[in-house]
């Protein structure tokens, strides 16, 4: 299985869509939830967010490539199409 991590924001309502679709289907990955951390964190996660996605929007899924925002066809095309019996 590849790793998945996802930035996010506590309070962000596509944040937890991506959330859901990622529990939903079983698929294990690592959350960041930048503005539950210390200043300091915050700012090392905001700028390994950069490295994946320049404009730091949320939610960030970094899967081998990055897909922003919810994008839920992409997410299954790149998750459920290498596991089905995830999907």
């Amino acid at each position: 299985m590849k790793r998945v991590t996802l930035f996010a924001l506590s309070t962000c309502a596509i944040c937890s869509q991506v959330k859901k679709f990622l529990a939903d289907h079983a698929i294990p990955y690592t959350l960041i939830e930048v503005d539950t951390l210390d200043s300091g964190e915050q700012w090392l996660m905001t700028k390994e967010l950069a490295k994946h996605n320049p404009q730091r929007t949320y939610p960030t899924v970094v899967v081998e490539e990055v897909i922003r925002g919810c994008d839920i066809d992409a997410l299954s095309s790149r998750l459920l199409e290498e596991n089905p019996e995830k999907s």
